[in-house]
């Protein structure tokens, strides 16, 4: 039985109402030891290698299959999806040539692994290499493949997991620049190639598309959804900078020193607001990043001083060009530590340079899961005009307001602000 005609059934049988794509029966059907799937967001990548890994636990009793992920969010993200069609499945019956089969019975269940009563096991883990090591797999999905940071000592992992079991390795993601493992295998000969645009996913609606290309900025649309693998020929910071930053633990409050940056949003860009903790050994870790999307000044400084009271800022280095001057003014008033940055062409430059510098050094610490951060660093250029000069600034038509929030906050925690002095805390928030 093709594995497309069997994942259908357990659809059905769940009463899902759910049929199958084109390009999801072509990838459930390729008997491929290799496969990399070239996804457009939304379509339903992680829902494919959560189906097609209840499947092959059913095809192949005391399997063992590994759902790797990109961080642990995303790993317990995934893994939701498949003990959702679990609990689907196990209230169903199937039927096939006349026979009627029980439902999958489930013999144990953790946050991370399931067991079935056939010995079959589904496993799913963050970016972990000496984790995978430990293992043997019939099956390993690597899931957003594109956006790991170590993703080199991942593949040094999982292909001697495979070995001995005729085991398969899937990789699935968005394109993340002409970098990778990834990048290495879709344009190797090596792995069969899979595409999945979102004009092959019915359910993602004109409306939602109108909303997202909106949304999205053009280089964003065309790597997240048009399936482009970007030149970073001009990039600020290359995405291998950015991924050796990348953090991933549970989230837990600060408890060193801590420093904010806001950068005003004009017309196109929000007010983000950026707050750094400053760790034991120096690295500024980011943890708690908030756009400001649509709100007047006076909720976002209801927003900003509610931070500054729950984390105590030593310092607050807030944009006051232009219309960013009120805010600063406002808030220098109810607020200790706040400091008013003007951006000139030498300012900018400047705080650019030290930006850079931390990150190619490592010394700052960026959640895995801050998409817009990574996507924003990602798209920063260093553009050389018509005179001779350099400006940093993102492409035209993108956004910056997330960097520049952390540059300002990376100012302010280094003392690398125009006013040059350091801010002593002499009073506490009650």
């Amino acid at each position: 039985m093709r594995r497309s005609v069997l994942a259908q059934l357990l659809l059905d049988a769940a009463e899902l109402g759910i049929r199958l794509y084109e390009w999801q029966r072509r990838w459930l059907d390729d008997e491929s030891l290799f496969r990399a799937l070239l996804k457009s967001r939304g379509v339903g990548g992680s829902f494919i290698i959560a189906l097609e890994a209840l499947t092959e636990s059913l095809l192949r009793q005391e399997s063992l299959i590994l759902l790797i992920s990109y961080s642990q969010r995303q790993s317990l993200e995934l893994f939701r999806k498949v003990k959702w069609l679990l609990e689907m499945l196990g209230r169903a019956t199937l039927t096939w040539g006349g026979e009627t089969y029980r439902s999958i019975r489930l013999a144990s269940e953790s946050k991370t692994q399931i067991e079935l009563s056939s010995g079959s096991r589904i496993i799913s883990l963050p970016n972990n290499p000496d984790a995978i090591r430990g293992f043997r797999a019939d099956h390993v999905y690597v899931d957003e493949a594109g956006m790991f940071r170590n993703d080199f000592e991942i593949k040094s992992a999982i292909v001697p997991s495979i070995v001995g079991r005729t085991g398969r390795l899937s990789l699935v993601s968005t394109p993340k620049g002409r970098r990778g493992w990834f990048y290495e295998a879709w344009s190797g000969g090596v792995f069969s190639r899979h595409t999945a645009h979102y004009a092959e996913a019915a359910h993602i609606s004109s409306a939602e598309l109108q909303g997202l290309r909106a949304t999205l900025t053009e280089l964003e649309w065309r790597q997240e959804m048009e399936h482009e693998f970007l030149d970073e020929a001009n990039a600020v910071f290359p995405y291998e900078t950015i991924l050796q930053c990348l953090y991933d633990e549970a989230d837990r409050p600060p408890t060193n020193p801590t420093y904010m940056g806001v950068d005003v949003g004009r017309l196109r860009d929000s007010t983000v607001v950026t707050l750094l903790e400053r760790l034991d050994d120096g690295t500024l870790r980011v943890f708690h990043i908030q756009e400001l999307r649509g709100l007047d000044f006076q909720s976002q400084e209801s927003i900003i001083l509610e931070l500054a009271k729950t984390h105590n800022p030593i310092s607050i280095a807030i944009d006051k060009t232009g219309i960013g001057l009120p805010l600063y003014e406002s808030l220098s008033r109810k607020a200790l530590g706040v400091e008013g940055v003007t951006f000139t062409h030498n300012f900018k430059e400047a705080l650019i340079a030290t930006l850079q510098s931390m990150i190619r050094g490592r010394r700052i610490a960026i959640p895995a899961d801050s998409r817009e951060l990574i996507n924003q660093l990602r798209t920063f250029q260093r553009v050389e005009t018509g005179t001779g000069g350099i400006r940093y600034e993102a492409p035209r038509g993108q956004h910056d307001d997330y960097v520049m929030s952390l540059a300002l906050a990376v100012g302010a925690a280094l003392k690398r602000l125009t006013t040059g002095t350091a801010v002593k805390r002499v009073w506490n928030w009650p």
